[in-house]
């Protein structure tokens, strides 16, 4: 009899874990479950730091997300079925993303998948979720590359967010577009940064776009991160007098760089940063009024015009305004409600569908407004960029630019979704 039972027992525990598995979601190849599935919530799977030195970062994306999930569940939810966030932690490294990603899809059975913060883990996500017929949308992945020629056939992953090249694009615009306030055009810049990759990618972009904004680029002027004198870089920007400096470094080197203008008695008319650095909170405590006049690139600010009220309610619950990263990833949560209600499915293959067709125009049906600095999403399946291919880009996509004025961030530009005028020249004082 014990014979028979030994027998008999791994046919039982195989019965049961198929059984288990069978159950909403989505399995292998063949997507999610549908609108007829058993499973109560539609589960959206996050990828993001949440231990390591980049948890800070992530911690502001998931409250996007959650502010998101609790609004639309509040509201009855997706199609009749409430919203829920599966969450995994890649604490900045790409292998664990990777199975992180296996872990959501394979164990977790989630629908559709958001993530994540650092380029390099949001290529090899968006392969598993490729692989599996998962519907992936990236907030915040900024790299160009994400989806280049080489990607042209992932075709289940979509980007909100402008790319690092309209970042700087978009820094160029503000240049041409500065001439109707401050009455004087914008001629030539210099470019300050690190010569790490972060510089390198500043000086590629905007080499990419001057001819075509007519500015002349003057320069570059670079040092190693970390410095402890910018005296002789600060020198050379002073002899070459642009226009503008366009910047990029960690806060550190933002923080000296002012500090070392201060000291060589150089007021560059306008200084605009790719933000890094010199949106960190103690860039401004540090300085104080040194700091008032310089800008840089945003992709949310508390003052845009269309985002002044969600802010208020986001900041109610958790007593800080949104952010770049937080509205971003809010915005995604809101994209896969529509995707969802226009597929009448959570079938991987329906919700893709969905999401190539979609198009946003200022606001979510039966929802809020686009709370970035921009009225259109809208996935475009195959455009041209600086003469290369991309692909499933949100080509609304958009910054804004932000000044310090008397200490806090004003946004400046675009003009329509702007509260204050620019403060020319930059009175660092």
């Amino acid at each position: 009899m014990k014979k028979l039972l030994k027998g008999l027992l791994p046919l039982f525990l195989s019965a049961t874990m198929l059984v288990g598995c069978s159950g909403g979601g989505n399995q292998g190849s063949t997507g999610g479950g549908d609108s007829g599935s058993s499973s109560d919530t539609i589960k959206i799977g996050t990828i993001y730091a949440m231990s390591g030195d980049k948890a800070a970062i992530g911690e502001n994306i998931l409250r996007g997300i959650d502010f998101a999930v609790d609004e639309i569940n509040k509201a009855g939810g997706v199609n009749g079925r409430k919203l829920e966030v599966v969450r995994g932690d890649h604490a900045g490294d790409a292998k664990t993303g990777k199975s992180e990603a296996e872990r959501l899809i394979t164990q977790e059975k989630v629908d559709v998948m958001m993530g994540c913060h650092m380029s390099t883990v949001t290529e090899v996500v968006a392969q598993v979720c490729q692989q599996y017929s998962i519907p992936m949308i990236t907030a915040i992945s900024t790299l160009d590359k994400l989806s280049d020629a080489e990607h042209k056939d992932y075709d289940y992953f979509f980007r909100l967010c402008p790319l690092n090249s309209v970042y700087v694009e978009d820094m160029l615009k503000y240049l041409k577009d500065s001439e109707k306030q401050t009455g004087e055009p914008i001629k030539t810049v210099a470019i300050f940064t690190a010569k790490a990759a972060i510089g390198q990618e500043l000086i590629r972009c905007v080499n990419l776009f001057a001819d075509k904004y007519g500015i002349e680029v003057l320069g570059e002027v670079d040092y190693s991160g970390g410095a402890a004198d910018l005296s002789a870089q600060v020198l050379s920007l002073k002899q070459m007098n642009p226009d503008a400096i366009l910047c990029d470094s960690y806060v550190s080197d933002a923080t000296l760089f002012i500090n070392t203008l201060k000291e060589q008695n150089y007021q560059p008319k306008m200084i605009v940063a790719k933000a890094n650095g010199f949106t960190d909170p103690s860039f401004i405590s540090t300085l104080g009024s040194a700091a008032n006049g310089v800008a840089s690139v945003v992709e949310f600010n508390n003052d845009l015009t269309n985002g002044k009220e969600i802010n208020e309610e986001f900041k109610s619950v958790y007593k800080v305004d949104m952010n770049g990263h937080s509205a971003e990833s809010y915005t995604v949560v809101w994209l896969f409600k529509a995707a969802i209600e226009k597929a009448g499915s959570t079938k991987g293959e329906d919700v893709k569908k969905a999401l190539a067709d979609l198009v946003i125009d200022s606001k979510f049906e039966g929802g809020r407004n686009i709370v970035l600095p921009y009225a259109k999403i809208d996935f475009e399946a195959e455009y041209d960029l600086a003469g290369e291919k991309h692909y499933r880009d949100n080509t609304s996509a958009s910054v804004a630019i932000a000044q310090i004025q008397g200490g806090e961030w004003k946004t400046v530009w675009p003009f329509d979704f702007a509260s204050s005028k620019i403060e020319f020249p930059a009175p660092l004082k």
